[in-house]
């Protein structure tokens, strides 16, 4: 990977990774009444990187192969987020 790539959009990538990986600790740790909000800032950012990635794939930075793998991956992530945003919602419904 070319250093302009590795300075660039892939650190933009890496970057997000954190963001979403604290996010995630931030929403699971967090009490049930914000849980809502914070999962759904989750799932905006999961879908912002799948962009990101896509994007890198469409200019060459990383191969086919690694692209499928991480778009699979990142598939799995946002239906469990979905899944656990739809659970908060129906639990503040019950309150």
């Amino acid at each position: 990977m070319s250093k302009r790539d590795k300075l660039g959009l892939h650190k933009i990538i890496e970057e997000k990774c954190l963001i979403l990986l604290s996010n995630s600790i931030e929403s699971a740790l967090s009490p049930k009444n914000n849980k809502t909000e914070l999962i759904g800032n989750l799932r905006r950012d999961i879908e912002t990187l799948k962009h990101l990635i896509r994007l890198e794939n469409e200019l060459g930075i990383i191969k086919e192969k690694t692209y499928l793998s991480l778009s699979h991956l990142l598939q799995d992530i946002s239906m469990m987020a979905t899944g656990w945003h739809k659970f908060s919602q129906t639990q503040n419904l019950q309150k």
